[in-house]
């Protein structure tokens, strides 16, 4: 046969495996049906097992991982579907509007990068400063604040993993999320020269954002600091003309220190992305982003399984990042590994929610962070 007769030939398999997945797919939906009168789960391993188990011995050995894949995504797809008319399209119950005049923690003092969040993220609300993210997260959890701005991704240092660990940790939500430039700048006492300066403070991811430029200082002495306005405090405080500072131009100003050298940070465009945190759910108009934490087993092919969930329902994942179980936290399978998830749509859609019910069901480990939108994206 020459390459059109072959083409032909694979024309008219598609054509009837095509006609086979149809008739099969609306089986699936007769076995949906079957298990929701009779409260049966949709994922029976049992039977997965011995479909697969079966494959594996029908097929010539050269083919049998690739009849095994094949068939895992015919099941998952099968699987995806009857979950659609199985799971429960509950609805959530959430707030859809700001607290008006709310008190919100913000970490620092006044003029540091998360009061620069607060400053985008409210018009009328009241900041309480904290003096750490740990103390943020109590403050809203425990109800001393209605809200808290929490920075967890930074565009040159990545991703803040202690304050992902935190939210993980603490029953809160996301309601919103902002980004804020982050146009670092050297700062010292009035009068100092660069070359004065022998020691410089500054919060260990701004340290990370500006390695470039601190390294090239040789002798230079870098201390990281829990927070830059904070350090830039300290500065202006000291009678030492040796030190220096990580801040914004703005923290500068306001703490009366000079501008020794500007534009220090790696990235012309560094910017860190901050989450506005709450005790309860909020979703307000026009939330397009959803996010989840979960486990899947440790073993191949996990991870392509469950993102087949997404790609069958037609719904676009923004991030996905591995991270390790929350401390103390066991699942059945000790192997288990966490993805934090962010994903395309609203709780108001049908097939969210019903993607969302089935991880919770699902999953030995799930978490809903909330549904909401960064407030500093152009529509």
């Amino acid at each position: 046969m020459d390459l059109q007769d072959i083409r032909l030939k694979l024309d008219e398999i598609d054509d009837r495996i095509l006609e086979l997945f149809i008739r099969r797919m609306k089986l699936t939906t007769e076995v949906a049906k079957y298990k929701a009168e009779n409260n049966m789960p949709v994922f029976q391993s049992g039977r997965e097992k011995a479909i697969i188990d079966d494959i594996c011995k029908k097929t010539p050995d050269g083919l049998k991982k690739s009849a095994k894949f094949l068939f895992y995504n015919i099941i998952d797809i099968s699987k995806c579907s009857q979950v659609n008319e199985i799971t429960p399209d509950d609805p959530f119950t959430c707030e859809n509007e700001i607290k008006d005049r709310p008190v919100v923690a913000v970490q620092g003092i006044e003029g540091a990068y998360g009061h620069a969040a607060y400053k985008k993220l409210f018009t009328n609300g009241s900041p309480q400063f904290y003096a750490s993210f740990k103390e943020v997260f109590e403050a809203v959890e425990d109800g001393s604040a209605d809200y808290g701005v929490i920075p967890i991704e930074n565009s040159t240092a990545g991703e803040v993993t202690a304050n992902m660990e935190l939210l993980e940790r603490h029953s809160v939500y996301i309601t919103r999320t902002v980004d804020v430039e982050c146009a670092h700048v050297l700062a010292a006492k009035k009068g100092v020269c660069e070359k004065d300066i022998t020691t410089v403070f500054g919060h260990e991811q701004a340290i990370r954002q500006c390695s470039a430029y601190l390294d090239k200082k040789s002798g230079l002495t870098v201390i990281p600091y829990h927070n830059n306005a904070a350090a830039a405090k300290m500065v202006s405080e000291n009678p030492s003309s040796a030190l220096g500072c990580i801040c914004s131009a703005e923290c500068a100003a306001l703490h009366g220190l000079d501008i020794v050298h500007a534009d220090i940070a790696s990235d012309p465009n560094n910017r860190t992305r901050f989450i506005c945190i709450s005790k309860r759910l909020e979703v307000y108009e026009g939330a397009d982003t959803v996010s989840v934490s979960l486990s899947i087993p440790n073993i191949s092919g996990a991870l392509y399984r469950l993102l087949t969930k997404f790609a069958v329902n037609g719904i676009s994942m923004s991030k996905i990042q591995s991270k390790p179980l929350p401390t103390g936290f066991k699942t059945p399978r000790f192997e288990d590994c966490m993805f934090y998830i962010e994903f395309e749509g609203n709780i108001n859609q049908p097939v969210i929610r019903k993607l969302i019910n089935n991880f919770e069901e699902e999953q030995n480990y799930f978490k809903f962070h909330g549904n909401f939108k960064n407030i500093s994206r152009k529509e």
